[in-house]
């Protein structure tokens, strides 16, 4: 028994001992000491492969050749076959290759910023932004025509268009204008690209995203089976400023290749209710009591702009809840300190030694920010307004149809019903 005893406890010792002499050796060979030294040389610094640097470049040639292709499409060939097919091979390369990028839609935010911040912008998202505008100028707005993949997509999804009431078509033009100052305010701010995150169709081209936007752009798809490009007229911000370079178009889109014998096809075809239709030489009588209109509308001009600017400074606050300072201090103030750590935003705050005056302080700045941007917003909005209100007072008539220069978006289906033709 004392044998038996002896040998387990000289196991136990032969145990320790060899554990107490390998532990420290493993500790060694895990926990290295740190070396100072090494053999190690830095990677020599290279220039970019070639590909990288043509690749915008390249991006830049294809929209330029795409716009010269839509402008001899609508203006020589005026053919809405061709238009379409055009179309397609556009939508295939800037929406589903080029995976929607680049766009001149998001661009605006890119421009927005190196407007107020400085540092400049890349030439590539510069020019981007830049060539439709200038095309519109020239030719009205083609990009919206079939270059554009956005306008493009929704083109394909006309089946049944119904005409949006005047009064409905007029309200719903103002989105266009809210969505373009809020992108402005917000990235300025620092709030993030707000236009490119409620692009509907981005899901779709880059055939991947979350669920409600994959939703969002099939609905809007569905609902432009009845109401033509739902998108580009009611919510568009790139189609804001291509209204305006529309309306000094130098050579603006015509319907009739010869004269127009006002036979009111174009009208029904006309998805987009952008044909003006022709109306009398006004009277004596008529030309008076328009100017009178027109100077009670000026008039009402300067309280339309302000009361813009008013509610834009009034909503600034809610705006300013996009930014992620804004956000982080209402969960602050509304979330027990035990459910801090659920928010990493909060607990990042706190780690910098940073606490919630800091924080509230920081918001203040930025909601300040935010109403001064949307106050001057709403001035913009209002003064636009103004305008169209304005252009209702018009004193010239017009004699033969005509597609509206700001509404037009060139899709060419009214020159498959007219009959008129240029006289070879």
């Amino acid at each position: 028994m004392q044998k038996k005893i002896f040998y387990c406890n000289w196991r136990r010792w032969l145990c320790t001992a060899v554990s107490a002499t390998a532990l420290p050796a493993a500790a060694s060979s895990r926990f290295p000491k740190p070396q100072f030294e090494t053999d190690y040389v830095p990677p020599a610094v290279s220039m970019p492969a070639p590909e990288f640097v043509a690749g915008p470049l390249l991006d830049l040639l294809i929209l330029f050749g795409a716009l010269c292709v839509a402008v001899l499409l609508v203006r020589r060939i005026r053919s809405r076959r061709w238009i379409l097919l055009f179309g397609l091979i556009c939508l295939m390369w800037f929406g589903f290759v080029r995976k929607g990028c680049f766009c001149p839609v998001g661009a605006i935010q890119n421009v927005a910023v190196a407007a107020f911040h400085g540092g400049g912008v890349p030439y590539a998202i510069a020019l981007f932004f830049a060539l439709p505008l200038i095309f519109a100028l020239f030719y009205g707005r083609v990009f919206c025509s079939v270059v554009c993949p956005l306008g493009a997509l929704q083109e394909f999804f006309i089946v049944k268009p119904l005409r949006v009431p005047r009064a409905i078509d007029a309200v719903l033009r103002i989105v266009p204008l809210i969505v373009l100052c809020l992108g402005v305010v917000c990235v300025v701010n620092g709030a993030g690209f707000i236009i490119c995150r409620t692009d509907p169709f981005i899901g779709i081209f880059r055939q991947t995203g979350a669920l409600p936007m994959l939703l969002a752009g099939m609905g809007v798809l569905l609902i432009g089976t009845v109401v033509a490009r739902p998108y580009c007229r009611y919510f568009c911000p790139y189609g804001v400023l291509l209204e305006f370079c529309s309306i000094v178009t130098w050579k603006p889109v015509q319907i009739a290749e010869g004269e127009c014998v006002n036979c009111r096809l174009c009208v029904g075809m006309c998805p987009v209710d952008a044909i003006e239709a022709p109306r009398p030489e006004p009277s004596d009588r008529m030309r008076g009591r328009q100017f009178q209109r027109f100077i009670n509308l000026l008039l009402l001009l300067p309280l339309v702009v302000m009361a813009g600017a008013a509610a834009g400074y009034f909503s600034g606050g809610a705006v300013a809840r996009l930014h992620p300072v804004v956000k982080m201090v209402e969960h602050w103030r509304s979330v027990p300190e035990k459910d801090h750590d659920l928010y990493p935003e909060i607990e990042f705050f706190k780690r910098r030694g940073h606490t919630l005056t800091v924080a509230e302080e920081q918001a203040a700045v930025v909601v300040n920010n935010f109403r001064k941007g949307c106050m001057w917003s709403g001035i913009f909005i209002g003064a636009v307004l103004g305008v169209r209100m304005l252009m209702l007072s018009r004193l010239a008539g017009l004699k033969f149809h005509q597609a509206g220069r700001t509404r037009c978006v060139a899709c060419g289906r009214c020159f498959s019903v007219c009959p008129s033709k240029a006289k070879g």
